[in-house]
């Protein structure tokens, strides 16, 4: 979709309230105009946000061609009623800035010209201190993909299993700890926090794993007891805020792990808008509701490897031995897995570039944390050589979606996947990409009373306990494939790519003729 489609050629007539933040469609598509619904998704535009300033009545655009986005300016007079519902004119008008000269606009030739003069005008009086947010993670065209492995099945020197050979699942995390966790299956729910996500969210999510047999993460936003209730593969996760932590909750949990980072946000704090911290989210992570619940960058009490065994020590002296583990992000990846090992670690999540949150300074998103492909190759490279892979559970993460995904990243050296925007989209999500506005179209990643009604608990619970069901059975078909009868034999012998660039970045073998070490 290259242009807006016409919604009307006419304005609509709005009344706004002061200070409220809108959402307003820029692509023409919602059927909410001139709101956003989310029907964005997929086409290559954003929602514009925007501050009343005043209450009363508005007329807003509808053609969206004004200059004067969002309100109108007469620009819906050049449309006819043939062209409503249709998509406009290849034409970019471009308004004026007030002495007449012509107003900044990104180009292909120069994509940054609009940010630049925003950031000369305002500084960053209208973005925040930590520039524009987003939310989601970096989209998938802009990562090395999956699609760019090929899986090598067995026919004659290895042969492949009849079909109906049973294929085992289950995942142990932290075989050598006091109280291994063990997962029905290599996929389970991976960090989201309530807060970012409604509660019945949350349930749904808790939920539909317990009905497949895995676990899920609590996220960083403090333990939700209805969540974990539904759950009993519950992972606790610690981030540097320790929103809502103390001792007396580990009895309900099965695994802990502390979090360094996430693969769209690492080295900064954390961030949930104060519009979404409200009522009993306020209430789970300790903190004044209405207020922005912000995370610092790092632990504060926590610093040195002795002060986080000390503490993981503590945890399962409480819990009688539970897996304890580290969420990294894939930054300095073999330093910082050494500092979880020498930390004690039972396991560690690594979530790769292509991961994504609720809300993300996009400076951050857009531009740290190594890609999850090379960033599992380099995982499983270190744990290997340093003797530790048979006690150290590995779980992958960040910007896998389906099946054929996790066979590749299981053969390329993950013992787990753990699972986010699958996940969401499983039980509604229609990637609507504006989960930092509180205005989720399927009521996931808000906690506007009239959004999360859409959202039925027991429905979305059946569609993730039958996504995670659907995805095993087809691993199971490529395991028999490959001549594996356990989901855990997949290995770098199972994988291939014509793609060189690939090649180097995995590991994964060059199945061209040329050798790669050839190439200049």
């Amino acid at each position: 979709m290259k242009n807006p489609v016409i919604a009307d050629n006419k304005p609509v007539k709005v009344e706004l309230t002061e200070g409220e933040e809108y959402y307003f469609c820029t692509c023409g598509k919602s059927k909410n105009q001139p709101f956003c619904d989310g029907s964005h998704a997929g086409t290559g535009f954003k929602p514009k946000s925007f501050v009343a300033e005043e209450t009363g009545d508005a007329y807003l655009c509808r053609c969206k061609y004004s200059n004067n986005l969002p309100f109108c300016d007469g620009t819906h007079k050049q449309f006819t009623a043939e062209q409503v519902g249709q998509e406009g004119p290849d034409v970019h008008i471009q308004a004026a800035t007030p002495d007449l000269s012509p107003a900044a606009s990104a180009t292909k030739e120069e994509p940054t010209v609009e940010f630049i003069h925003q950031l000369a005008r305002d500084g960053l009086s209208k973005v925040g201190h930590h520039g524009p947010m987003t939310s989601m993670g970096v989209p998938r065209y802009l990562l090395p993909h999956w699609d760019d492995i090929q899986v090598m099945v067995a026919q004659m020197a290895t042969k492949p299993l009849l079909e109906n050979v049973p294929v085992g699942t289950e995942l142990i995390i932290g075989p050598k700890a006091k109280k291994p966790l063990k997962l029905n299956i290599s996929l389970f729910v991976s960090d989201m926090s309530f807060g970012s996500l409604s509660e019945e969210a949350k349930i749904s999510l808790a939920t539909g794993a317990e009905l497949a047999g895995t676990g899920i993460c609590s996220g960083e936003g403090g333990m939700l007891p209805e969540e974990q209730a539904a759950n009993s593969r519950y992972f606790y996760e610690l981030a540097s805020a320790q929103f809502g932590y103390d001792e007396s909750k580990l009895k309900n949990v099965q695994a802990f792990h502390f979090k360094g980072g996430q693969g769209a946000k690492t080295g900064t704090g954390g961030h949930l808008p104060g519009a979404k911290n409200i009522g009993k989210i306020a209430e789970v992570r300790g903190i004044e509701a209405g207020t922005a619940a912000i995370s610092p960058p790092t632990f504060v009490d926590l610093k040195t490897v002795e002060d986080f065994k000390n503490f993981a020590d503590r945890v399962r002296e409480v819990t009688g031995g539970i897996p304890i583990g580290f969420k990294l992000s894939a930054n300095h990846i073999e330093e910082d897995i050494q500092f979880a090992l020498d930390a004690s670690a039972d396991y560690i999540i690594l979530d790769g570039r292509g991961g994504g949150t609720g809300a993300a300074p996009e400076m951050f998103r857009d531009h740290i944390s190594v890609p999850t492909i090379p960033a599992l190759a380099r995982a499983r490279a270190y744990l290997d050589k340093q003797g530790v892979s048979d006690r150290v559970t590995l779980i992958i993460t960040g910007g896998l979606r389906v099946p054929m995904d996790f066979v590749k990243a299981m053969a390329l050296g993950a013992d787990g996947v753990a699972i986010s925007n699958s996940a969401m989209q499983s039980i509604g999500c229609v990637a609507a990409r504006m989960c930092n506005t509180n205005n989720c179209p399927a009521g996931i990643a808000t906690q506007k009373a009239d959004l999360r009604q859409r959202l039925n608990v027991e429905k979305a619970s059946n569609q993730l306990k039958n996504f995670f069901e659907a995805s095993t059975e087809l691993m199971q078909v490529m395991a028999r494939a490959c001549g594996h009868d356990h989901l855990n034999q997949f290995n770098p012998h199972d994988l291939a790519t014509w793609n060189r660039e690939m090649a180097e970045l995995s590991g994964v073998a060059y199945s061209g003729v040329s050798p790669l070490n050839q190439l200049k």
